[in-house]
């Protein structure tokens, strides 16, 4: 077994008085694909944004990489961690922007692909390398999921943490991408998704 990288300790969280989230706990490990689960309402994002620290815990404790997660350690913990939330807004007026904007942040200036490692990762994801020079409003949606999972990727964080990444995608490329995703064994996964294909295929299952 890997070495544990997440820890959740009877958890709640609450937005407006609203408890969402109660007594929760769970680990995971180095090498953990876990896919999250449940109805509309159970909580699902609200746990993501509690792991990433962009909401409070109102009870229990979450520890990342043996660091408990509060604002002295939040950096550091989010330098080990990509972040590809269900709502992405692309303010980007092209791909090349959109691909290269995370490597002009100080944690990832020194991560910056070369364009065969990005066709490399485009040509997994069926994507033409042509789109690299295109404008976002000239894609589909589907091909806007894939090229913000390509970028995920390019950073070479050894966590990941996604949240629905499949929703937009056809279902053959919904395959592919889950079968290369899950295939990396060094990649500790948390995902949310509803997709049954990608359920059936992590290692476990966390249902609210």
């Amino acid at each position: 077994m890997g070495n544990d990288i997440l820890n959740v300790e009877n958890i709640k969280v609450e937005y407006n008085n609203n408890t969402v989230i109660q007594d929760l706990s769970f680990t995971v490990k180095e090498g953990d694909k876990i896919a999250i689960t449940g109805d509309s309402g159970k909580g699902k994002t609200s746990l993501i944004n509690a792991l990433m620290g962009f909401v409070p815990i109102s009870q229990g404790k979450i520890t990342w990489f043996g660091k408990e997660l509060n604002q002295e350690n939040l950096t550091d913990i989010r330098k080990e961690i990509s972040w590809l939330p269900q709502e992405t807004a692309l303010y980007f007026e092209s791909v090349k922007e959109m691909i290269y904007t995370p490597f002009t942040f100080k944690n990832n200036k020194t991560e910056i692909p070369t364009e065969e490692e990005i066709f490399r990762i485009f040509k997994i994801f069926n994507l033409p390398e042509d789109i690299l020079n295109k404008n976002i409003d000239e894609i589909s949606g589907g091909q806007k999921q894939r090229l913000l999972l390509t970028g995920i990727f390019l950073l070479h964080k050894p966590v990941m943490i996604l949240d629905e990444p499949t929703s937009s995608v056809d279902e053959n490329n919904k395959k592919i991408i889950t079968d290369f995703i899950l295939s990396k064994k060094d990649l500790t996964l948390i995902a949310i998704s509803h997709d049954p294909y990608w359920i059936k295929e992590s290692d476990k299952i966390l249902k609210l």
